[in-house]
């Protein structure tokens, strides 16, 4: 093996060399086709090894939705009353597959006493949140967004 012709570097394609060397950098765009002219099949275009970047801006946020504050405390509302609801049936259930009998032994009632705390204070943290959200909701309408 010739260890001279390994250690050389490997030369550029003609059309590479002409790629790297413009480094204005731009993003092709359809062209528009006159109506009256002839119908011509149209080119395949070879990708550029650049890659293709976007315009500023990159993209467009919409603006901001006005909404009714009543509409918006009624969904805040009907959400939170439906985890609340969902913790209690829950509670319910867990309860149910606990006793299965008339007879409970002391196991039995110290697992019902950790499920009642437990789903008790996940809709304790439930309503917490309900407080807060319309807190947050009454002090926006208000024009306060931000507690310092």
């Amino acid at each position: 093996m010739d260890t001279s012709n390994s250690a050389k570097k490997r030369s550029m394609s003609p059309s590479t060399e002409a790629r790297y060397k413009e480094s204005k950098i731009s993003i092709k765009r359809p062209k528009l086709e006159v109506p009256d002219a002839e119908p011509r099949r149209p080119k395949r275009e070879v990708p550029d090894a650049e890659p293709m970047i976007p315009l500023p801006p990159f993209r467009q946020t919409p603006g901001p939705i006005s909404v009714a504050q009543t509409y918006l405390r009624k969904l805040i509302l009907e959400r939170w009353e439906a985890e609340i609801q969902a913790c209690k049936k829950e509670k319910k259930l867990q309860l149910l597959e606990i006793v299965p009998g008339t007879g409970l032994t002391l196991i039995q009632a110290s697992l019902q006493r950790l499920v009642s705390e437990r789903w008790d204070a996940e809709v304790k943290r439930c309503e917490e949140a309900k407080r807060a959200q319309l807190l947050e909701l009454l002090l926006a309408a208000h024009g306060i967004t931000r507690l310092v």
